[in-house]
């Protein structure tokens, strides 16, 4: 409070108690009249304080907010069922935020997934290119305990996602053997063929004993293992330079029988 103002306000008291005793009603009349008057500047000074304190607090420097910034969500889990593929993204005490803070929205072959303001930082998820159509309005997001829950609805219920984009199915589709309908052997080789190629030394070595014992077979006129034996195969005998050791076929790696 301002002196001027705690002065009037004294000021004021003491008019009260003058017109309050005075006897002669002139003396009241001039007394309530000055009265008026210093009450009506106390209540300015009331006033012009308030709109002072008001400015002040409006020029007062607020408190910087602190700076956010975007991150792209690139890891995550998937699994599916016949109805649903659904999206795991792990985001630590994301429980806390409130429900406007996550927001998820989807069209026919993408997602799109927002967490704003988790540890000073907002989380971006977006697919384009999903592996499979989806039904936008039947899509949803959970939130649970540091974790987000996609809910994708399949189109095509039933159907089995090779991967969760379009381009991981393609990668994983180019990763399955060809088969040949036309030659029974065809899928037997190409399975070996590929266990060969992705297997480790201990899984080459196997098929290389695999692949001897079966030539040993045919040599005494028994029944091999089908497929074996067939060029192409790397690493494995009956390609031209490739053979065992002290069994008239060189070039082939050494291997424990």
């Amino acid at each position: 409070m301002s002196h001027k103002l705690e002065e009037a306000q004294k000021d004021v008291e003491e008019l009260r108690t003058l017109v309050t005793s005075a006897s002669r009603k002139r003396v009241q009349d001039t007394l309530a009249n000055e009265l008026r008057k210093m009450e009506i500047e106390v209540t300015q000074l009331q006033e012009a304080a308030v709109s002072a304190a008001s400015l002040q607090q409006q020029q007062r420097p607020k408190p910087p907010t602190p700076a956010t910034y975007t991150v792209t969500i690139r890891n995550y889990s998937w699994d599916q069922s016949d109805k649903f593929t659904k999206l795991y993204l792990m985001l630590k005490n994301v429980q806390g935020l409130t429900k406007e803070a996550v927001t998820s929205s989807f069209s026919e072959k993408g997602v799109e997934v927002k967490v704003e303001g988790l540890d000073g930082k907002n989380h971006h998820l977006r697919i384009t290119s999903l592996a499979g159509a989806i039904k936008p309005d039947s899509s949803y997001h959970k939130v649970k305990t540091d974790m987000v829950v996609i809910m994708l609805a399949k189109a095509d219920s039933g159907v089995k996602w090779l991967g969760v984009t379009a381009e991981d199915a393609k990668a994983s589709e180019a990763r399955k053997p060809k088969t040949d309908s036309a030659d029974p052997n065809s899928g037997m080789m190409d399975l070996m063929k590929q266990m060969y190629e992705d297997g480790d030394d201990k899984m080459k070595q196997m098929l290389n004993k695999t692949w001897y014992e079966s030539q040993q077979k045919t040599m005494r006129g028994e029944p091999g293992m089908p497929g074996m034996g067939m060029p192409g195969m790397p690493g494995m005998p009956g390609m031209p330079g490739m053979g065992m050791p002290g069994m008239g076929m060189p070039g082939m790696p050494n291997m424990d029988l």
